[in-house]
């Protein structure tokens, strides 16, 4: 059998968070690709509840030298740092360590904007730091040579505002796709 792996970093957007089935953009993605190409996908959920991308930092490394065999890693992080909210230049390092990792390690980082947020009572005061942090991450992208998956404009698929439904998850998944098969 032929198979591939993909790392997935994140947080609950990562995890599935609020899926009425209990799956996940990983969990989707690795259904979505094994039917497309009729090889085996197995995309390792790293989505971690609550997590910051300091809190990422801290445990990335041994998942990414966890899964030698995998050749991409996807990267997802920063909506918990809107709570706070993370300074932009210590989320930009964050991001920079974390995309530095991805690769010495051997794997090809692809970056996700941050979906927008709708009313939370979490997250309502600084809900201008999603902004904010995708310019960051545009900022680097281009600094340090990686690929954005763009996950705007998922506003109707949000369940409490910050979570996705099932279909939203779905379609997280569909974006990293369509990325991913770009890469052919």
């Amino acid at each position: 059998m032929i198979w591939n792996e993909i790392v997935c970093l994140g947080d609950s957007l990562t995890y599935g968070a609020r899926d009425r089935y209990g799956r996940s953009y990983p969990t989707e993605l690795g259904s979505m690709l094994s039917k497309e190409t009729g090889e085996f996908y197995i995309c390792h959920n790293y989505g971690v509840n609550g997590e910051t991308s300091s809190d990422l930092l801290r445990r990335s490394w041994h998942q990414l030298k966890a899964n030698p065999g995998a050749k991409i890693s996807l990267l997802m992080i920063g909506t918990n740092d809107t709570k706070k909210p993370t300074p932009l230049e210590i989320y930009e390092d964050n991001l920079k360590q974390i995309i530095n990792s991805i690769r010495v390690n051997g794997k090809m980082p692809i970056v996700a904007t941050l979906p927008d947020l709708k009313f939370s009572p979490y997250y309502m005061s600084n809900r201008e730091y999603v902004v904010k942090y995708n310019r960051v991450i545009a900022k680097l992208s281009k600094e340090m040579n990686f690929i954005v998956a763009d996950m705007s404009d998922l506003e109707s698929h949000l369940i409490d505002g910050v979570h996705f439904t099932h279909e939203g998850y779905k379609e997280i998944a569909k974006r990293w796709f369509k990325t991913i098969m770009s890469l052919r």
